[in-house]
């Protein structure tokens, strides 16, 4: 999408949006409980954003 070089595959995109979205890792025994909820709300995010990319992926080849 916007940021995204256009010479990227879609196996790339979706694994820079993931990891963009990763606070810490991985997740320890020793992070805090607010540590880990921050970090599963943040790779939640990053998932939902890699779903709509996928998604808007799929529309484009739809159109072809």
């Amino acid at each position: 999408m916007g940021t995204l070089a256009t010479h990227e595959t879609l196996s790339e995109r979706i694994d820079d949006l993931i990891r963009e979205y990763r606070v810490v890792e991985p997740l320890l025994a020793t992070t805090t409980t607010p540590e880990a909820i921050r970090e599963l709300i943040a790779r939640t995010v990053g998932l939902e954003k890699a779903v709509r990319e996928i998604a808007h992926e799929i529309e484009e080849l739809k159109r072809a």
